[in-house]
C-alpha cells in the first residue's frame, strides 16, 4: 500500500521527547509485521541519531528508518516534511503553541495527520479553521490519539453498539488509574503534559468549552447531542462518588456522536474521576484547586512550569505497574448496558501504542471515505477498536467490575 510519491509512509514529530521515544520504539517493533517505511523528525540531527541507534539495537533491527530535521519555527522546513509522508505523527505540544503550521500544512497536502493534545481550544480552533480544507484535499486531521481521547471515544462507541440503534441513548463514563491519590497521579505526568495542562487551566478555558457545547448542540440539530448536566455522581453498586471532569474528553465523544447516526437520535454523555470516599473527594479536591488558583498568578504559574521539564517523563518502573480502567454506563430506552476499557500505562505506555496503531490504522485499513478535522471515531471506528483490542487493551461487556 506504498504510495510511491511519497518518501516516507510515517513521519513522527517530536521523536526526541518523552512521548516521542515511546513512539517510535513502538513503531520500530512493528516495522517488519506491517511492513511501512518510518522517519523520525526534530530539531537535533545528534538526538535523533542517537535515538535511532538506541531503538535499533534495543530492538536488534535492521530496518532503515529516516532522519529529517524540522522546526515549528521554520515552515518552510514544516512543509518540505510533510509533503514527503502519507502519515504525519506529532507529539510536540503545547499543540496550542506548536501545533497549527504542522496541522495545517497537512490540511493541505492531503497528508493524514495524528496528535495527543488535550487541549479542547486547539481542536475547536482547528476544526474552524481548517476543516473544509481538509475535506477538500481528503486529509484525515485527527486530533486526540492518546489516553485523551480514545479510551473515552472508542469505549462509547463500544458501549452504544450494544444498544438499540434507533433508541436515544445516555452513557456515563467513570475513569479510574491505579494511582493511589491525586497527588501521585501529578507525579506520574510528563513535563510535556504538565505544560500543557496548566495553559489551559484558566477561566477563559471554562467558557470555551461551554461555547464549544452549545456549538455542538445547535450543529446537530434537530439531533439533541449534549452534555450531562455538571454535576457529581454516586454509584451506589460500587459506592464510588463521581467527580465530574470537564476534560476534552466530552467535547470528542458529542462529536463523534452527532455525525454518526448510530448514536441515536438524541445522546448525552457525562464524564467523571472515580473517587472511593469522601477523605479521597475532598483531598482531590483541594489539590486540583490549589493548582488550578496559582494557574491564575503569573508569577506562580511560572513556578509551577518550573516543577517538570519538558522531555521528562516517569521512568519504566513507575508506567509498568501503572493501569486504567473506564467503566461505562450506558442506556436506552429498553436497555442497560455496562462495559469497561481497561489497560496498563494510560499516560504513557498505551498512549504510545493507541498513537501508533492509529497512524498504521490511517496507512493500511480500508477506512470509511471521511475526511476532515475528526474524531478517532470517525476516522477509524471499528477499525481501532480492533487493533487495540488485538495488542492488550480490552473492551469488555460486563456485568461485575473488579476495582483496580
Amino acid at each position: 500500500m506504498v504510495n510511491t510519491n511519497k518518501k516516507y509512509d510515517i513521519i513522527l514529530f517530536g521523536a526526541t521527547g518523552f512521548t516521542g521515544k515511546l513512539t517510535a520504539e513502538y513503531l520500530v517493533s512493528k516495522m517488519n509485521s506491517e511492513k511501512f517505511t518510518l522517519a523520525l523528525a526534530g530539531r537535533s540531527h545528534s538526538k535523533l541519531s542517537n535515538l535511532k541507534m538506541e531503538i535499533l539495537n534495543k530492538f536488534r533491527n535492521s530496518v532503515e528508518i529516516g532522519i529529517i530535521i524540522a522546526d515549528v519555527g521554520d515552515e518552510e522546513s514544516i512543509n518540505r516534511m510533510v509533503e514527503s509522508t502519507r502519515v504525519l505523527i506529532t507529539t510536540v505540544g503545547p499543540y496550542l503553541k506548536y501545533g497549527e503550521t504542522i496541522l495545517k500544512a497537512c490540511a493541505r497536502e492531503g497528508v493524514h495527520y495524528l496528535d495527543i493534545t488535550g487541549e479542547g481550544a486547539f481542536v475547536q480552533t482547528m476544526y474552524e479553521k481548517y476543516n473544509s480544507l481538509a475535506v477538500a484535499n481528503k486529509a484525515r486531521i485527527v486530533n486526540c490519539c492518546g489516553y485523551d481521547s480514545i479510551p473515552a471515544d472508542l469505549g462509547t462507541f463500544f458501549t452504544i453498539k450494544n444498544l438499540p440503534e434507533e433508541e436515544s441513548k445516555e452513557v456515563e463514563c467513570f475513569i479510574s488509574t491505579s494511582s493511589k491519590n491525586i497527588v501521585s497521579a501529578l507525579q506520574s505526568f510528563s513535563g510535556g503534559t504538565w505544560h500543557s495542562a496548566l495553559g489551559f487551566m484558566n477561566f477563559d478555558e471554562m467558557e470555551r468549552q461551554n461555547d464549544s457545547y452549545q456549538k455542538i448542540r445547535s450543529q446537530f440539530q434537530p439531533r439533541n447531542i449534549y452534555p450531562i448536566p455538571t454535576q457529581f455522581r454516586y454509584r451506589d453498586n460500587e459506592k464510588l462518588f463521581g467527580a465530574p471532569l470537564p476534560f476534552v474528553d466530552v467535547e470528542v465523544v458529542l462529536r463523534s456522536a452527532g455525525n454518526l447516526p448510530e448514536y441515536g437520535p438524541d445522546f448525552s454523555y457525562g464524564h467523571y474521576l472515580s473517587i472511593s470516599g469522601i477523605p479521597q473527594l475532598f483531598a482531590g479536591l483541594v489539590s486540583v484547586g490549589t493548582v488550578f488558583t496559582m494557574a491564575q498568578i503569573p508569577q506562580l504559574k511560572d513556578f509551577l512550569l518550573s516543577l517538570k521539564s519538558s522531555g521528562d517523563g516517569p521512568d519504566e518502573d513507575v508506567r509498568s505497574t501503572n493501569q486504567f480502567k473506564h467503566s461505562f454506563v450506558g442506556r436506552s430506552a429498553t436497555k442497560t448496558i455496562r462495559t469497561t476499557v481497561t489497560g496498563g500505562d494510560p499516560g504513557y505506555g498505551d498512549t504510545s501504542k493507541m498513537l501508533g496503531e492509529s497512524a498504521l490504522c490511517l496507512l493500511n485499513d480500508k477506512l470509511d471515505e471521511r475526511y476532515g478535522v475528526i474524531t478517532p471515531v470517525m476516522a477509524m471506528g471499528n477499525h481501532l477498536l480492533s487493533r487495540l483490542s488485538a495488542i492488550g487493551i480490552r473492551f469488555s461487556v460486563i456485568e461485575n467490575e473488579p476495582k483496580i
